[in-house]
């Protein structure tokens, strides 16, 4: 398992969550928790110290199915040949997928669960963008026109990095 790797939870390893059904010890469940599908493993385990776990943690977690590899470690061919993304890039995708997440828990709850499930595979700020019209559909659905229009809005102003 590279440093440089980032895993994510699958199904498995959420409905695991919500169940416990396989009883894990507090380290490995709690290590689950933090896998998010966007930090890479060495930002994990760093977080994670108090835990005492290390890649083979991982590796058990991977096994039992409860996550998997999102991404692998860039290559230096595959940096050199990827467009870089700007910082402000970078932010933006960073707090609008945050943002999506907070509010698909807040106004849909369990309602947004696949919705959720396609926020964690979005990888830039286009696929954001893209989501955008599902999420608001969603969202009107269930608060109404009037109080959905306003949040949407200020999503994609975020989304698209305007004031």
């Amino acid at each position: 398992m590279h440093p440089g790797e980032i895993y994510a939870k699958t199904e498995a390893g959420i409905l695991e969550l919500k169940e416990r059904k396989l009883n894990l010890p507090i380290a490995l469940r709690s290590l689950l928790i933090m896998i998010d599908g966007n930090r890479t493993v060495a930002d994990v385990l760093e977080r994670a110290q108090a835990l005492r776990v290390d890649a083979t943690a991982f590796a058990t977690l991977e096994r039992a199915g409860l996550i998997a590899k999102r991404f692998s470690a860039p290559s230096a061919a595959d940096a050199a040949a990827q467009p870089q993304r700007s910082e402000d890039e970078v932010e933006r995708f960073i707090a609008a997928q945050r943002k999506l997440s907070d509010l698909m828990n807040e106004h849909l709850g369990f309602r947004g669960y696949l919705l959720m499930m396609r926020l964690q595979r979005a990888e830039n700020l286009r696929d954001l963008h893209d989501f955008l019209p599902d999420f608001a559909q969603a969202l009107v659905k269930r608060i109404g026109i009037d109080a959905a229009a306003p949040i949407v809005a200020d999503l994609e102003r975020l989304i698209l990095g305007r004031p």
